[in-house]
């Protein structure tokens, strides 16, 4: 099982369980509105390049992951067809399937925000390549990737800005795909990876007008039982990249005020590979984990409250530790992409 942060045989075994879910089309679980039965086609034929991983979200991140994956470093053996299955899926011709699905009403709402939020760190990370990558190759392929990518990036981009700067009457703050805070942070991360400096002003002016008002924060009890992400600690995490550190260490204070004690030791349950539900669980201790590393880091040395979520953050890295991502396609279609985004944390490479 990869420890984190990743060894080469890490990224090795992850990158191999991706590419067999990304090229892997049932099951699948849809996630679109049907406005005519000429609107019920087979996943490869409504999303050519994101048919795969059981659902259009995960795929398009587990691609995120693979193109990390390369960056990082691959032997030859697992970064051909990594490489084989990028330029497959990111041409322009499948990608053009893509578009036209998010231009049409089918796409109007799918997959928003996190799917697309996914989307636009997935042309992020193919910018990222081609800007950084020693391998000529693989810095030529991160600029054709991008390249395909862009107009989907841009639309879906775009789409996200007007959605939650004037279509969110209120952040959702739940612990899955829809919870506000997350979409917000990997917006950020894209804007920061690509330059988008627009983006990063609208994200940040979002992130202070959804929660620099909150009141204490519910920070112990047990979460829900399909949770993959811990609401207040998202929101935390987000903060703390939109906020300095004077106001952020304020604004915890007012979220969690002196006497608050909050509970971030790992959620303990009965690891089941064929439920969604306790898979989604194995997911929380992994965002659990870098929404702790971020929140401990930004309070800085010394303090209770840094203290305490540090030594959360090492608790769960122990139980992530104990996590086999390729055991079962319920855990190898998304986990992967959850392990080398918690290697970007520790390592502060996003």
């Amino acid at each position: 099982m990869p420890a984190v942060p990743l060894d080469e045989q890490g990224r090795v075994e992850l990158a191999t369980a991706v590419v067999g879910a990304v090229n892997r089309e049932y099951p699948h679980r849809l996630i679109q509105e049907l406005n005519s039965d000429a609107d019920v086609v087979p996943p490869r034929v409504l999303n050519p390049s994101f048919f795969g991983s059981y659902d259009w979200h995960s795929a398009v991140h587990s691609h995120w992951t693979l193109v990390r994956c390369l960056g990082a470093g691959l032997p030859t053996e697992v970064s051909n067809p990594a490489v084989a299955v990028l330029d497959e899926h990111l041409a322009e011709a499948p990608l053009n399937g893509e578009l036209s699905f998010y231009s049409g009403p089918g796409g109007r709402v799918a997959e928003r925000p996190y799917g697309w939020a996914w989307l636009v760190m997935l042309h992020a990370e193919c910018g990222r390549l081609a800007a950084s990558s020693p391998d000529g190759a693989l810095a030529e392929a991160g600029r054709r990737w991008g390249a395909a990518l862009e107009p989907l990036s841009s639309l879906l981009r775009d789409r996200l800005v007007e959605y939650f700067a004037s279509g969110l009457a209120f952040p959702i703050r739940d612990g899955t795909h829809a919870n506000t805070a997350f979409s917000l942070q990997l917006l950020h991360q894209a804007a920061a990876a690509a330059g988008d400096n627009e983006l990063s002003s609208a994200v940040s002016a979002v992130g202070r007008h959804c929660f620099s008002k909150d009141a204490p924060l519910p920070w112990r009890g047990p979460p829900s039982g399909s949770d993959f992400l811990d609401p207040p600690l998202v929101e935390a995490a987000l903060m703390a990249d939109i906020l300095d550190g004077g106001r952020f260490r304020s604004w915890m204070a007012q979220v969690c005020p002196a006497g608050v004690t909050p509970d971030w030791g790992p959620t303990s349950f009965v690891p089941d590979g064929a439920d969604p539900g306790k898979v989604h669980l194995e997911g929380l201790l992994v965002s659990r984990a870098w929404c702790l590393d971020r929140l401990g880091r930004a309070l800085g040395p010394g303090t209770p409250l840094a203290a305490a979520a540090l030594s959360g953050r090492d608790a769960h890295l122990e139980a992530v530790a104990k996590i086999d991502p390729s055991d079962g396609f319920g855990r190898a279609h998304w986990l992967p992409t959850y392990l080398v985004y918690l290697e970007g944390w520790l390592t502060g490479s996003l």
